[in-house]
């Protein structure tokens, strides 16, 4: 829901969407990277551009330290090497010479307007889940999070929106038009149950149980996975049957053919 409305918003507004792709082997200079490449599009470049990231993405805390800084200042400390910010500063230099031709165009004034740009240009979307503690300590550890960001909270889905997304992601399980019915009503019946009841659960002893749209994704992938290694075990099974049969067939054949050949040779 967040990603995908972000994207959307990004199409709409033709803004240039970045969003790091996390590997195995990322680390910290991939992401400083990553960060580079959305500065310089904003920056240097001048393409209004969004960078997308989401809590999932977060392999180490240094990450966040660095979107704090960029939330506070519109740059990260030490980011560029001496050369790289050379070059920035020759790509800037005649931009500001056309918006002002009289101007001071010291290396530090350049790169200052380098750094304005990007807080203009570029729009940072932190698409985080508030379930757990994780995302409460990130909010004391890094309060630029919360100062330096507009807050959305997503609501819950509407009964049909439920629907529409189970029928959607059932759609490529084979199973009959009335099946796929009555499941898509279970999904919702389960999502919107367990919701109420967190509600109670809230109500009676304080505490939170987060359900979000992503629980409700996550039931029903468990219930395809589920599904389809049930149906895997069926065919096994199947399969270990009509192979037994076969043999069976295949030994009473012979039984019969030795019985045959017995009583061709018995005495007359």
């Amino acid at each position: 829901g967040r990603q995908s409305l972000t994207r959307l918003a990004a199409a709409i507004g033709e803004f240039t969407l970045f969003q790091p792709e996390i590997t195995k082997s990322y680390g910290v200079q991939e992401w400083h990277d990553d960060l580079k490449k959305a500065l310089s599009s904003a920056g240097k470049t001048g393409n209004p551009t969004v960078f997308l990231f989401s809590d999932s993405q977060i392999k180490e805390e240094r990450f966040l330290e660095d979107i704090d800084s960029l939330l506070n200042s519109g740059e990260v400390p030490n980011l560029f090497a001496i050369d790289e910010k050379q070059e920035i500063i020759e790509a800037i230099r005649p931009i500001a010479q056309r918006e002002d031709k009289n101007g001071s165009f010291t290396p530090l004034a350049l790169f200052s307007m380098f750094v304005n740009r990007c807080r203009e240009r570029l729009h940072i979307i932190l698409a985080f889940s508030p379930i757990g503690n994780a995302f409460r300590n990130r909010m004391r550890q890094f309060p630029s999070l919360i100062n330096c960001c507009t807050i959305d909270w997503f609501q819950a889905w509407p009964e049909d929106a439920l629907e529409m997304v189970a029928v959607k992601f059932l759609e490529s399980v084979e199973m009959q038009d009335k099946e796929r019915t009555e499941i898509v009503s279970v999904c919702k019946h389960f999502h919107q149950s367990t919701r109420l009841l967190s509600e109670k659960f809230l109500d009676q002893l304080g505490r939170h149980n987060y359900t979000t749209p992503t629980s409700y994704l996550e039931l029903i992938s468990s219930f395809k996975g589920l599904l389809q290694k049930n149906r895997n075990e069926v065919s096994r099974a199947k399969a270990r049957y009509e192979v037994g049969l076969e043999k069976l067939d295949f030994a009473a054949s012979q039984v019969a053919d030795m019985q045959a050949e017995l009583e061709a040779l018995q005495p007359k």
